[in-house]
């Protein structure tokens, strides 16, 4: 997996601070996208086990609580899966109580095997390509009015869709 960033202190992906890492590679391509210079699969740097690190090491750095939001790019696009479900599942090993926000442009009803495989540790799930002409900058944690916030812990225990209650987050 490749990487663009990791951002210590992010106020915009998540709920209150959230430490962010910005996965480098994106099929989509969305028209109007925002972090375009996320799209190459050459560009950015390798994660390494040294990235992991620093993120265990320092989620909680100067006493303030983050969680972890896992954007791009795309997270979960063939070049990236591996990888980020090796973080969660580190992460959520280390910090079970943190929630992990994560963004991508496919839909759940349409994940493969290993894409659903995400929800184990995920806790938002932020679906659905950005459409440019459904542009919304009011909208909390999307882009675009057709994406959706997804309550992943409540939509495996109703094992039906459950939007995030944005209202009373």
């Amino acid at each position: 997996m490749r990487i663009n960033r990791i951002k210590d202190n992010d106020i915009a992906n998540g709920f209150g601070i959230t430490m962010s890492l910005w996965t480098q590679g994106c099929p989509h391509k969305c028209k109007g996208c925002f972090n375009s210079e996320t799209w190459s699969f050459t560009d950015g740097e390798e994660f390494t086990e040294e990235k992991l690190s620093y993120i265990m090491d320092n989620i909680d750095k100067h006493n303030i609580k983050r969680d972890l939001s896992i954007l791009g790019g795309e997270p979960l696009c063939p070049e990236n899966i591996e990888g980020v479900i090796y973080v969660c599942k580190k992460f959520k090993n280390k910090y079970p109580e943190k929630k992990i926000y994560l963004w991508t442009g496919y839909t759940v009803e349409n994940f493969n095997e290993f894409q659903k495989e995400i929800l184990k540790y995920a806790d938002v799930l932020v679906d659905g390509k950005f459409e440019e002409e459904r542009k919304n900058i009011s909208l909390t944690l999307r882009g675009s009015s057709n994406q959706r916030v997804i309550n992943v812990k409540e939509t495996l225990k109703e094992n039906k869709l459950i939007l995030f209650d944005l209202e009373n987050k």
